[in-house]
């Protein structure tokens, strides 16, 4: 079916091209060329093929904000009608009853000893001698002290010294364990390769993060040689006497009496014929007797000799603030806005373009187009751009 198709298109064009040589018959002949068949089977469909995918820079993704200002774009006022001066006043809730005091004072005089005096209250008479005759008499006489009161004494007679003692707690270990530590060590090493992060401009602009092979030499020790150690696992306190000086101490004393009080006595050492009466006389004689009771000691007492009433006076108060003068308040900014300032790129996105093209041809009865499938993944979009924070620098 296509090759008939082909033959009818081919007849017509030559007989196209016959009428167009009887009509330019008159004209210059000029060199014709061979007519070239563009319906052929040498005909072919060619295209460009991508065969390496480079990355550059895309649109940017992330902005920073440079050089902004903050000003303030609404006011509040705080503080107003608060009280900053206040006045006190006080009432009084309770009164004390009346109360008498004493305006002067007088004493009195109180008996505080009392004694007893022996009066007679009988008399009778009775015959005494008025004289008396010669009769045996003291002629000499000499005295001696009698003791009325005795007082006593005592003094030490031998004395010695006692050690003073102060004791005092100690701690002393009641169990000990056994321990092993390491005495002796010894230094190893090895070497360790790391990643070391590196950051170098690249030649078109951007910045390129890769990481480097680094050696590094690590060490570490390790114990040769162990040795025991002998620790105390557990105390207890013991109690120590301690001789801290000498205390002077009687072991001997002896008591002694002796006169406090002495009274004079009269004895006869010589004697001569005593006295006789030769005389009597009627003496009057209290026959009973009667106590009377008299104050020998006086003190004197104060009284009161004048009063006066106070007033009820006030016991309980209750005070109550009332404000005299209040704040006019004062403004603070409670909403900010930032203005001026320059938006600047600090991320761009990656964008894959062709790098190197190959030509591909095919012929165009067998040419099959190859199915499209798109492997690009283009890089997810990340919004990392993060607004500055907004610090309140204003100041009252």
């Amino acid at each position: 079916m296509k090759n008939s198709a082909l033959k009818s298109i081919l007849l017509g064009l030559a007989f196209i091209a016959l009428s167009a040589m009887v009509v330019m018959g008159t004209a210059p002949q000029k060199p014709v060329s061979k007519p070239t068949d563009t319906y052929g089977d040498h005909q072919q469909y060619c295209y460009n093929k991508c065969t390496h995918y480079k990355t550059i820079q895309g649109k940017c993704v992330d902005y920073e904000w440079v050089g902004t200002k903050k000003e303030c774009c609404d006011w509040k006022t705080v503080g107003k009608g608060k009280c900053l001066e206040y006045k006190k006043t006080h009432k009084c809730d309770k009164y004390s009853k009346n109360e008498k005091i004493c305006l002067g004072h007088g004493y009195k005089q109180f008996c505080t000893k009392v004694t007893k005096h022996k009066i007679c209250a009988k008399y009778e008479w009775k015959e005494l001698c008025k004289h008396h005759g010669k009769n045996n008499a003291c002629d000499e006489y000499a005295y001696h002290f009698i003791c009325t009161k005795y007082g006593h004494s005592a003094r030490c007679a031998e004395e010695t010294y006692v050690p003073k003692i102060k004791y005092f707690h100690k701690k002393r270990c009641a169990k000990y364990s056994v321990h092993q530590y390491c005495a002796k060590y010894k230094k190893l090493s090895r070497t360790v390769a790391k990643w070391v992060p590196v950051s170098k401009k690249h030649y078109k602009g951007w910045i390129d993060h890769y990481y480097k092979q680094v050696l590094e030499k690590k060490y570490h020790t390790i114990c040769v040689a162990y040795a025991k150690r002998k620790t105390c696992t557990k105390y207890e306190n013991v109690k120590f006497a301690k001789k801290i000086g000498y205390e002077k101490k009687c072991v001997k004393i002896v008591r002694r009496k002796y006169c406090v009080a002495k009274q004079k006595a009269k004895f006869c050492t010589k004697w001569t014929p005593s006295k006789f009466c030769d005389l009597k006389e009627k003496v009057r004689i209290c026959k009973a007797f009667r106590e009377d009771k008299f104050c020998c000691d006086y003190t004197a007492k104060p009284y009161c000799t004048q009063y006066k009433t106070l007033k009820p006076r006030c016991i309980k108060r209750s005070f109550k603030k009332h404000c005299v003068k209040k704040s006019p308040g004062y403004k603070v900014c409670v909403k900010y806005n930032f203005v001026g300032g320059k938006r600047i790129c600090k991320k761009h996105a990656d964008k894959s373009v062709c790098a190197k093209k190959k030509r591909v041809c095919t012929k165009v009865d067998t040419y099959k187009p190859p199915k499209k499938v798109d492997t690009y993944k283009p890089p997810k979009k990340v919004d990392t751009y993060k607004p500055p924070k907004k610090v309140d620098t204003y100041k009252k």
